[in-house]
C-alpha cells in the first residue's frame, strides 16, 4: 500500500490543501492520503494554535466521505513539540508491513529537510512527494533536489495548479466578519461562523494559562504562577493593577524554553553582543513579549513592557514592571540568602530599594561568576533606582 502523509497546521483546512492532495495522489498512485494536523509545531511559535480538537474537526468536516482521503490525530494527541520523525515512527508501528510512506512537502521545503530532526532517520521511514508549482524556478528547484538526494532523501515529484489561497488571510477575514466561502469547503465555513474562530481579541485568562502550561516545563511552570501569585501580592500592597499583575506573572517567563531557532523565527537575534549573551537567560524576556502580543493578543503596553525587562529592569520602570522585576526574585520558590536580602529589603517596606538590592546581588553574581558576561542594562537599572532613591531622599529632607 502507497500511502501519502500531509503534514500541516490546517489553520484552516481549505480547498487549496484538498485540491493539491489530490492532485499528488493521483499523479502518483497513492492509495489514500492521511492529513496529519500538527499539535503543537515549532514554528508556529508567534501565534496561538486553533486548539487540535477544531482544526481535527474541520478536516473531518471538509474531507467527509471524499475517497482516498483520511484524517489522524496521532500528532494532536501530543500536547508538546511534535518532529516528523516521531510520527513516523509511530505510523511505522501500526502499518501493514508491506506499507510505504510519501510525506508530501511543498517545493520551497526540499532544500531543508536534511535539516530536520534526525533527517537519516527520516529517510529512512519514508520517501517525500514534492509538489511542484507552476511558476516555480526550474535552476532552484533541481538544486534542492539534488541537494535532498545527495543528502539520502527518495524524492518524488507532483505537479499541482498554483491555487492562490492562504490560511493567514483566511483567518483574517473571518476575524473581520467578511466571506469566507470561496476559500473553504462549505462544513468549514459553518464550523468557523458557529464556534466564532479567529477573533482578534486578546484571549481569555484561561486559555493563555493552558497555553502557557504547554510551553514550559513542569518546573518552570510552577515558577511562573509563584511569580503570578508574588505579582498579585506586591501589586495590592503598592497599589497595581490586580489583573495586570497577574497576566504579567503568568506570561513573563512563556519564552524561557524556546529552542534557538524559535528565536530566529521570531525575529530576535541570537549572537553575543555587548547588551546580551546569546543565551536564553537575557533573551526571553524580549521574546516573551513577542509571544504575548502575537500569540496571545496582549496589547497593554504595561505589561509587555514589564515582561520585556523583567531580567534586567530598565532606568524609568514603572509601577508594573518594578514589581515583576522584584517578584521574579521573591516568590516563594526561590531560596537562598540572595533572595531573602530582597524580601527583607520588602518586608522595610521600600519597592525601589528592592529593584537596587536586586540588581546589587545580580551583579555581584556575575562577577563572582567564572566567564559570566555582564549585562549593561543590569548597571542601568541600578545607577537609576540609586538616583531615584537620592531624589526621594532630597525631597523628604
Amino acid at each position: 500500500m502507497r500511502t501519502g502523509i500531509f503534514g500541516g497546521t490546517f489553520d484552516p483546512v481549505h480547498n487549496g490543501h484538498l485540491i493539491c492532495a489530490d492532485a499528488v495522489r493521483r499523479q502518483l498512485a497513492l492509495d489514500k492520503v492521511v492529513f496529519v494536523p500538527a499539535g503543537v509545531p515549532p514554528h508556529k511559535i508567534a501565534r496561538r494554535i486553533t486548539p487540535p480538537e477544531d482544526r481535527l474537526a474541520m478536516l473531518r468536516a471538509a474531507i467527509g466521505e471524499r475517497e482516498g482521503f483520511a484524517v489522524s490525530d496521532i500528532e494532536c494527541r501530543r500536547r508538546k513539540y511534535t518532529y516528523t520523525y516521531d510520527t513516523l515512527i509511530e505510523l511505522r508501528r501500526t502499518a501493514a508491513a508491506d506499507e510505504e510512506f510519501y510525506w508530501i512537502i511543498g517545493a520551497d521545503t526540499l532544500a531543508d529537510v536534511f535539516n530536520w530532526y534526525r533527517s537519516a532517520d527520516v529517510f529512512r521511514l519514508c520517501a517525500f512527494a514534492a509538489m511542484k508549482r507552476p511558476g516555480c524556478d526550474e535552476t532552484v528547484f533541481q538544486q534542492s533536489l539534488r541537494k535532498a538526494q545527495e543528502a539520502g532523501a527518495t524524492v518524488l515529484v507532483a505537479d499541482v495548479p498554483q491555487i492562490d489561497i492562504s490560511a493567514t488571510q483566511i483567518r483574517a477575514a473571518a476575524g473581520a466578519g467578511e466571506e469566507i466561502g470561496a476559500f473553504v469547503p462549505e462544513p468549514v465555513r459553518a464550523y468557523i461562523r458557529q464556534k466564532n474562530l479567529y477573533r482578534p481579541a486578546q484571549l481569555h485568562f484561561s486559555e493563555i494559562y493552558e497555553d502557557v502550561e504547554t510551553l514550559l516545563s513542569p518546573r518552570r511552570f510552577t515558577h511562573s504562577i509563584g511569580v503570578m501569585e508574588e505579582s498579585v501580592r506586591l501589586g495590592e500592597r503598592f497599589g497595581a493593577d490586580r489583573e495586570k499583575c497577574r497576566l504579567a506573572g503568568l506570561l513573563h517567563d512563556c519564552a524561557k524554553e524556546l529552542t534557538e531557532q524559535q528565536y530566529r523565527w521570531l525575529g530576535i537575534k541570537t549572537d553575543a553582543s555587548g547588551e546580551y549573551d546569546g543565551k536564553q537567560v537575557l533573551l526571553h524576556g524580549e521574546a516573551g513579549a513577542i509571544l504575548a502580543e502575537t500569540r496571545y493578543g496582549v496589547r497593554d503596553p504595561e505589561i509587555l513592557a514589564a515582561i520585556r525587562w523583567h531580567i534586567t529592569g530598565r532606568p524609568e520602570m514603572g509601577l508594573l514592571e518594578q514589581i515583576l522585576f522584584v517578584a521574579d526574585y521573591t516568590e516563594p520558590g526561590r531560596e537562598g540568602a540572595v533572595f531573602d536580602l530582597v524580601r527583607e529589603t520588602l518586608r522595610k517596606g521600600s519597592l525601589l530599594r528592592a529593584v537596587l538590592a536586586e540588581c546589587e546581588s545580580t551583579i555581584q553574581y556575575v562577577i563572582n561568576g567564572k566567564d559570566r558576561q555582564l549585562c549593561t542594562q543590569t548597571v542601568r537599572t541600578r545607577n537609576w533606582a540609586l538616583k531615584k532613591i537620592a531624589e526621594e531622599a532630597e525631597h523628604v529632607g
